[in-house]
């Protein structure tokens, strides 16, 4: 049968785990009148939150099952697939004579997951053979690879301790390579099934990518959440989070409506700082200490930044010509797009497509 992951939203204060115990027997009580297999749940007690694994026919067996048990329906439901997202994501722990969620080590697993994206481009040989060193780094680190139709690297973590202490460790083996290499390390930490979402870990898959994608700049950013939740392992006081840039919540909200704008207007040769203040609600001003104040550059270098770098990663692939990339990058002149990238990269464009 399929497999479905809820998410339960818990009222009250004083929940314990023989609470959700007891909530969980409710629903095995009811499971084979709707067709259905609970298999675990995941309980986080701190966030009030319940993630329930379950086989199933259908979403709809799942909703009215609950709904038996308990009265009401969960917060949501989604369809997982078992082998390219579940495993990948979750990882392979079991679980206690309650059913309760347990990671590898035993521990209660709380569901929760910090995502890490790896966004690098080799500007010379050695892409592969940086790929295979992050691959390392992940593993050493108990991160799980996540599978994702393009070049970036991305892997989910049990304990966000040892997602930052990886995402450090892979930075500095870039910082070396700077001039070489262009990178974007970003960390987010999130539930795996959202109030509103349809995919696992929806939302913070979504934070980590326009973190990766703005963060070129700041090259290793997390969320707060991700920096709570490390500060509860009793090894962060190991690491050096001084190179690390935090993104609170105000400040995301404001990278993810520039990611917006952003991308909509990246082949628009017409677009300028400009037009990114008017599109942003902001004076030329604001906008100009806003961005400066988030990425340490002014909005017009931003913009090339971000021209440039999806330029160079079209390069890579080799199936346009070059002047048809600098006109999908926002570029106008062809000519005057290849003197800013060698002025930028230090390679010509054309030979892009050489470094693998």
């Amino acid at each position: 049968m399929p497999l479905f992951m809820d998410f339960h939203q818990i009222d009250g204060d004083a929940i314990t785990e023989e609470d959700m115990y007891r909530a969980h027997l409710k629903d095995v009580a009811v499971q084979n009148k709707h067709g259905l297999i609970y298999r675990k749940y995941y309980l986080n007690l701190q966030q009030k939150t319940a993630f329930c694994l379950m086989e199933s026919p259908n979403k709809e067996a799942c909703m009215e099952s609950h709904k038996e048990a308990h009265g009401i329906g969960a917060c949501n439901v989604i369809e997982v697939s078992r082998d390219n997202e579940f495993i990948p994501f979750m990882g392979e722990g079991g679980q206690n004579e309650m059913d309760l969620a347990l990671t590898v080590s035993g521990a209660i697993d709380s569901g929760f997951r910090t995502l890490m994206l790896v966004d690098f481009l080799a500007l010379e040989e050695g892409h592969a053979s940086m790929a295979a060193k992050i691959l390392d780094d992940i593993k050493n680190h108990n991160g799980n690879l996540v599978k994702i139709p393009s070049e970036k690297l991305m892997a989910s973590f049990i304990d966000a301790y040892d997602a930052v202490a990886c995402g450090l460790e892979i930075a500095t083996k870039f910082q070396p390579l700077k001039g070489k290499t262009i990178f974007s390390i970003g960390l987010a930490t999130g539930k795996p099934v959202d109030a509103h979402g349809k995919d696992l870990f929806e939302e913070t898959k979504k934070k980590v990518h326009v973190l990766s994608r703005l963060g070129l700049q700041l090259e290793l950013c997390m969320d707060l959440d991700t920096k709570l939740a490390a500060a509860k392992s009793t090894g962060v006081s190991k690491i050096d989070s001084t190179t690390i840039t935090v993104v609170d919540r105000t400040s995301y909200a404001e990278i993810e409506n520039l990611d917006r704008v952003l991308l909509k207007n990246l082949n628009n040769s017409a677009f300028n700082s400009d037009a990114l203040s008017k599109e942003l609600g902001l004076s030329k001003t604001q906008t100009y200490r806003k961005i400066s104040a988030l990425f340490g550059i002014p909005p017009n270098k931003l913009l090339s930044e971000l021209r440039l770098v999806h330029a160079a990663r079209a390069l890579r692939k080799g199936d346009k010509t070059v002047s048809e990339i600098a006109y999908d990058s926002g570029f106008n002149s062809p000519t005057y797009f290849t003197r800013v990238f060698r002025n930028r990269f230090n390679v010509l464009p054309t030979l892009m497509a050489n470094f693998k």
